[in-house]
């Protein structure tokens, strides 16, 4: 009998050669393609500055991402949205992704300059906005608790920087609507809480308060702190806008930056764990903000607590180095003394920065900052404020650069301008503008006519003191502001007159009537 041949173990690896040469004729690009694209040795870093409250969220979610056959890293960065802000309205280091808290922040940035960052974003988180009750007797609804008539002692944070106590006010604004005198009703429920309230929203833990609004998280984190006292949690009856987290890629993000942040945006939106992190999943049906709404609710905010962001610019030239008859004492020394004295016209929460002016104070520049920005709170607290007011001195031979200075003051006050507080530019002089060198009247008019803007109202104190003012220049100066110059003839009433010129700006109906 004849057995079948068995193949051969060189037949068997001559075949399998075979298959594989036509395997690697066919398919070999693809596979050389595959093993090229898994090489990236220089990914593109995307960089997102997220809200302390969803940072954590985000990182972990960065740690799990899949980026096998893509070229990117995501780097999450925790910072509060002011300090972001802040980074966007001048240009410094902004990040290629920005997720604040709430869309409040976006537009709070547009509106303080910073014009090319989205209104809008996609959000990734939200947080409900509640309010923390400490005695669930006092109230079980937010009517019953904020609504007009209420007699819960309640607080609140700064609503132009905490967006659940902004979401609060428009609650409270809301229920007022329904009153027979909305507007008094409204003036007649947040004025209780507006009398005292906190710059920080945090603070609000520690106050003895009945009430206050928080986000859900904020009074998780609080409930589950060792030795707090609980909170109850009363969510809101209408909807109120919550915490939204949205996330914008900035216009400065390059192409592969989007790319990434896109791809990033995708894995959040597709089931991030967050109920860990106290956030819940977003709501596109979630209530929005209506922007006229905001802007009107936060005007009445700051016509009843009378908060400001005040810009003083105080002439340093070599004229106010003059006597001032019957006094024993020199224009500067009591120009000085009404700024001082101005900080009491001014809540605590007032933010008050100052600049001085004359000619050439720093390089080519006519003008110098003495005070940054801060509120009158820390200027006094820390005393060195204070001081610096006092020491400030007027040149030996300086000239006064009325108009560049005006000009540049009133740029950074307008790229600083705050939603919510009464913006003013105060502008102390003794003189008219003597700079040769400086852009003319017309220029300086034209150019703050550009700078209008009647959602944003920005007006100049122009305070002008002594027989050289130039009353009618001064005049021209505020009146292409929507502001008022007021002046003296005699430098000893100076005090006076600065004190009557801030508190005709700051006054607010019904407490006087516009001017």
């Amino acid at each position: 009998m004849v057995r079948p041949r068995r193949a051969t173990a060189p037949v068997v690896g001559l075949s399998v050669l075979l298959v594989l040469s036509i395997v690697a004729w066919i398919g070999g690009d693809a596979v050389i393609d595959r093993l090229t694209a898994t090489r990236c040795t220089n990914p593109a870093t995307v960089q997102v500055t997220a809200a302390p409250a969803v940072a954590p969220a985000l990182t972990e979610a960065a740690s799990k991402l899949d980026v096998s056959g893509d070229c990117y890293r995501v780097v999450v960065e925790a910072q509060a949205a002011r300090e972001t802000m802040a980074r966007l309205v001048d240009g410094s280091g902004a990040p290629s992704v920005w997720v604040p808290e709430s869309t409040m922040w976006l537009r709070q940035a547009r509106d303080s300059g910073a014009w090319r960052v989205p209104e809008a974003g996609v959000s990734v988180a939200l947080s409900p906005v509640v309010l923390a009750v400490r005695d669930p007797a006092k109230g079980r609804s937010w009517r019953e608790l904020i609504g007009p008539g209420a007699k819960a002692v309640a607080g609140i944070a700064d609503p132009a920087k905490d967006p659940a106590s902004l979401s609060a006010l428009l609650a409270v604004r809301g229920f007022a609507s329904n009153e027979k005198d909305p507007a008094a009703a409204a003036v007649a429920a947040i004025r209780p809480v507006s009398a005292d309230y906190s710059e920080r929203a945090d603070d609000l833990f520690g106050r003895p308060l009945d009430v206050f609004p928080t986000s859900e998280q904020a009074l998780e984190r609080h409930n589950s702190t060792p030795g707090a006292a609980r909170l109850t949690a009363v969510a809101a009856e209408n909807p109120v806008p919550p915490l939204d987290f949205p996330y914008v890629v900035l216009p400065d993000a390059g192409q592969e930056q989007r790319q990434g942040a896109e791809k990033f945006l995708n894995h959040l939106r597709s089931g991030t764990e967050l109920r860990k992190f106290g956030l819940r999943a977003p709501d596109d049906g979630a209530a929005g903000l209506d922007q006229n709404f905001v802007d009107e609710t936060l005007r009445l905010w700051s016509g009843l607590t009378l908060t400001a962001r005040v810009l003083a610019v105080l002439d340093v030239s070599g004229s106010m180095n003059q006597l001032v008859p019957r006094t024993g004492t020199t224009r500067m020394a009591l120009a000085v003394a009404a700024a001082e004295r101005g900080l009491g016209l001014f809540k605590p929460a007032t933010q008050i920065g100052l600049w001085k002016f004359s000619t050439k104070l720093d390089g080519d520049k006519d003008y110098k900052q003495v005070l940054p920005f801060a509120s009158v709170k820390e200027h006094v607290a820390n005393g060195q404020a204070v001081a610096a007011v006092r020491a400030t001195r007027a040149t030996a031979n300086g000239a006064t650069g009325l108009y560049d200075t005006t000009l540049a003051a009133y740029q950074e006050a307008r790229r600083n301008w705050e939603l919510g507080r009464i913006n003013i530019l105060v502008i102390m002089t003794d003189g008219r503008n003597e700079d040769p060198d400086s852009i003319s009247q017309r220029q300086l008019l034209d150019e703050l006519g550009k700078l209008q803007d009647k959602r944003r109202p920005l007006p100049v104190i122009a305070i002008g003191m002594g027989p050289d003012v130039d009353v009618e220049e001064l005049t021209r100066i505020a009146d292409a502001t929507g502001g008022h110059a007021f002046t003296t003839v005699d430098p000893a009433g100076i005090s006076d007159i600065f004190a009557q010129a801030l508190s005709t700006m700051l006054c607010q109906p019904p407490t006087c009537r516009p001017q």
